[in-house]
């Protein structure tokens, strides 16, 4: 299964899109990247385990099977804890960091998971720039322009 979040980086907010098997699933909203503050931003792109919690309606994101635990996807920040970086899935981005019907997006990304999470598959989420998109050239690191 192939499950690609391309993102578009915004001075208060990061915009993404979930692709499963390169069918669109929802748009997404994050933090916004901070260079140099990482604990603060969204997720550094990259490859995720993405895994499914019984007891709370989320899917964590590691870097590996005993990895440590490094965000969450959930329907809203419910949340009083301070989380690791998150992900909301939305329906459509109304404005900058403003979406609309998480619960729907996230019922919407379970169902396009849900074969693989009851066949028991590792899941993985690749995290990428958008790259027609003018503000990632902005927001991205120096180590990509090498």
């Amino acid at each position: 299964m192939k499950i690609i979040l391309d993102r578009e980086y915004w001075p208060t907010s990061t915009h993404g899109r979930i692709m499963i098997n390169d069918d669109f699933i929802c748009h997404t909203l994050e933090p916004p990247k901070v260079p140099g503050i990482p604990k603060d931003s969204c997720l550094p792109e990259g490859s995720y385990l993405l895994a499914k919690e019984d007891q709370i309606p989320l899917l964590t994101l590691k870097k590996s099977d005993k990895g440590e635990f490094l965000g969450v996807i959930c329907s809203q920040t419910i949340f009083k804890v301070h989380l690791p970086q998150i992900i909301i899935p939305v329906i459509s981005i109304n404005s900058e960091g403003k979406g609309s019907k998480p619960s729907l997006a996230f019922q919407r990304l379970l169902k396009g998971l849900e074969v693989a999470i009851k066949a028991g598959e590792a899941i993985r989420l690749e995290i990428r720039s958008c790259p027609d998109k003018a503000l990632n050239l902005a927001f991205s690191s120096e180590e990509w322009m090498d």
